[in-house]
């Protein structure tokens, strides 16, 4: 008999969709609205899948119906709470609540690195201006204010003086209270109304480190810990914002440092207290060492092109390996002896209007190095260019592969100065 996976939260990715269908097991989606593609679930249970207790109540229907549930997982970050609820219920492998939020709430992770002697920029949380500036005044400048639970670098901010503490901390709280963000008659929702964890909606201020930032992918579960990839950050961010650009794998970092960002990693997801799933983790390599940056209790970018990328270049599909992790299977998968050098870039609006189309897709396409385009936006889309707040601007990812890096990043910057939105006027 199939054995039936709960599936929490949709995806526009369709790769992804069809993953659970690779290890032939059964469907059951939580999500408001299921994908077109009626084959790729068995079953669809209608609720909000960020709301806890509405999904809680659509299993619970489902079970006592007769349903059978043997896995529960989820690849969006919005609805880690909801699955590890879900999972604790039916004693199901993966990640415990309480790992869930130590992931998922920036401040507790730095309180819970710390205390494990995990290296991390120093951490504290203010919810009034007065505690950011007593802040200020302990850690001192630069620092970087974040949201302290949210996704897409929404809010992220470097500031180097009182005048910009104090706007980036008024930007930060005004988020978390918009449905939108709006701007000369244009809309896009706020994203925060997704990613922002229930009852964490305090500013972060963290010790600004300095240091080229790094990215890893692992699937872990029954005590092993498996790296996917490196993801090496080629180009540095446009601070005072920390938009995310490209990224490219294998890293070109020399081993010894590729296994301490490793082993950093590792000892960060033991002491949050992460046992079973896949993990993003993001680090920056400082004279002395890495410094975990954040740990997010799921796969990178699966909306995005991580998870691809990682596949053109080792062969390997993180999330087949999550679900096997999640499954209880051994967390046992073999990567290419030798790595294809791979990578993918977001391409970004340039400003704000409604989409009409796109210029240069033909172009790009024929490029050699091009593997795929993904597109984030659709015509008659909004845009609204208003960092740092709304960090949501790309229109098109650009997956690449190559002989060497330097192919990857050339296929990946002409792609980017081939694609051109059209806007309505």
């Amino acid at each position: 008999m199939a054995r039936t996976l709960l599936l929490i939260a949709s995806s526009s990715n369709l790769d992804l969709l069809r993953t659970p269908r690779e290890l032939s097991l059964k469907v059951v989606l939580v999500a408001a609205a299921p994908p077109a593609d009626e084959s790729l679930y068995d079953v669809h249970l209608a609720a909000n899948e960020f709301n806890e207790g509405a999904v809680l109540s659509a299993v619970h229907a489902y079970l006592r119906g007769g349903g059978q549930v043997d896995a529960v997982a989820t690849f969006h970050e919005g609805a880690l709470h909801v699955a590890a609820r879900i999972g604790a219920e039916l004693g199901l492998p993966g990640n415990s609540q309480e790992a869930v939020r130590a992931m998922r709430d920036k401040f507790v992770t730095g309180q819970q690195l710390e205390a494990a002697g995990v290296p991390t920029p120093a951490t504290r949380i203010a919810t009034t201006y007065a505690q950011a500036m007593a802040t200020a005044e302990e850690l001192g400048f630069p620092l970087v204010l974040k949201p302290q639970a949210s996704g897409a670098s929404q809010g992220v901010t470097k500031v180097s003086d009182e005048v910009e503490l104090k706007a980036a901390f008024e930007n930060i709280v005004g988020i978390y209270d918009l449905n939108s963000f709006d701007e000369d008659g244009y809309s896009v929702p706020n994203v925060a109304r997704v990613y922002a964890y229930p009852e964490a909606q305090g500013v972060l201020i963290q010790e600004y480190v300095q240091g080229q930032e790094f990215a890893v992918d692992f699937v872990y579960g029954g005590g092993e810990y498996r790296p996917l990839a490196i993801h090496d950050k080629p180009y540095p961010f446009a601070e005072p914002y920390f938009i995310e650009g490209a990224y490219a794998t294998p890293s070109l970092l020399p081993e010894d440092q590729q296994s301490a960002l490793i082993r950093t990693s590792v000892d960060a997801l033991k002491a949050l207290g992460a046992t079973v799933g896949g993990a993003h983790v993001e680090l920056r390599l400082t004279a002395s060492g890495p410094k975990i940056i954040e740990v997010n209790g799921r796969l990178g970018g699966t909306n995005a092109f991580v998870q691809e990328s990682i596949r053109e270049s080792t062969g390997v599909w993180g999330p087949r390996e999550y679900l096997r992790a999640v499954l209880g299977e051994p967390v046992d998968f073999t990567a290419k002896p030798h790595p294809t050098p791979a990578g993918f870039t977001p391409v970004l609006a340039d400003r704000t209007g409604e989409l009409a189309g796109f210029e240069g897709i033909a172009d790009a396409e024929a490029l050699p190095g091009v593997v795929a385009l993904r597109w984030m936006a659709q015509p008659g889309d909004h845009v609204v260019i208003k960092y740092p707040e709304n960090p949501v601007s790309c229109f098109v990812l650009v997956l690449a592969r190559g002989e060497q890096r330097d192919d990857v990043l050339s296929a990946l910057q002409d792609a980017e100065k081939a694609l051109k939105p059209i806007y309505t006027n």
